[in-house]
Formats: C-alpha cells, structure tokens, sequence
C-alpha cells in the first residue's frame, strides 16, 4: 500500500480505502451467516450428530468473534469519518450484546442456533442496508469534502 493511503499498521486511513474493506467484511459475514443456516437446516443422521453439533458450534463462536471484531472497526473508522452517530454505536452494542446472549442460551440445540442465526441475519442485513448504508454515505460525503477543500 502507498504510504499517503496506510499508516505504519498498514491499515488505510482514508474513507475511499476503508469502504471497500468495510463491504468485503459485510459480504463475508453474510456469507457465513448464510452458510451456518444451511448447514443447520439439514438434517443429520445420529452418529455424525455429535462431532458436526461441536464443529457447527464453534463455527457460530467464530461467527460471534468476527462480528464484534467488524464492528468495532466500523465504528472506529465511522467514528474518524465524522459518521458514527451514539444511535448507530448503541445499535451494534446492542445487537453483539444480544447476539452472544442468546447464542449461549440456544447453543446446545441445533434448532434453537438455527432461530439464532436466522434472526442474526435479518438484523445484520437490515442493519447494512439501512444505518451501515447512511452512515457510509456520510462518511464519503465528508471524505469528498475534505479532499475538494485540501485540493
């Protein structure tokens, strides 16, 4: 990476570099969600129950790890952007709140991580599309600024 668009972490430290890295960790997220509901809906024959319910299990742990890691980045980068609003930072507190609550409740049945997952992917797509989406476009929209006002 050009030394203008990373810091000495390697990480960009500019709105139009951290977008993109933002999405790809949406698409990857959604991706996971996706597939651990799949693999939940399928119907198991007892002896390979046990070693996929402790795989899927650790899986959904993972799962909770990258969320928490995604948002905390998103807000920090948000944040800098001028575009993290205590709502959206609440939101995401919230929901990793709940998401962990309710995964540890549900976690030794398969149907009860299934409603989990499934009700985690209806908030984290809604959560994209709407204050993700809006906070995005701010954090562009001051970006942009800022560089017409340098340039």
């Amino acid at each position: 990476m050009h030394p203008a668009v990373a810091g000495a972490s390697g990480w960009p430290r500019r709105w139009v570099q951290q977008e993109p890295l933002l999405e790809r960790q949406h698409d990857r997220l959604e991706g996971l969600l996706a597939s651990l509901i799949d693999q939940h809906r399928q119907t198991l024959p007892a002896e390979v129950l046990a070693p996929t319910d402790q795989a899927e299990q650790r899986a959904c742990r993972r799962l909770l790890w990258d969320l928490r890691l995604h948002l905390r980045l998103e807000e920090r980068w948000l944040a800098a952007a001028g575009a993290l609003c205590p709502g959206h930072r609440s939101g995401h507190q919230e929901a990793a709140r709940s998401a962990l609550a309710q995964f540890c409740r549900g976690s030794g049945s398969r149907r009860a991580r299934l409603a989990w997952l499934q009700e985690l992917q209806g908030w984290f797509s809604a959560h994209r599309r709407g204050p993700d989406a809006l906070a995005y476009a701010l954090a562009r929209e001051r970006s942009t600024a800022q560089a017409t006002a340098k340039g």
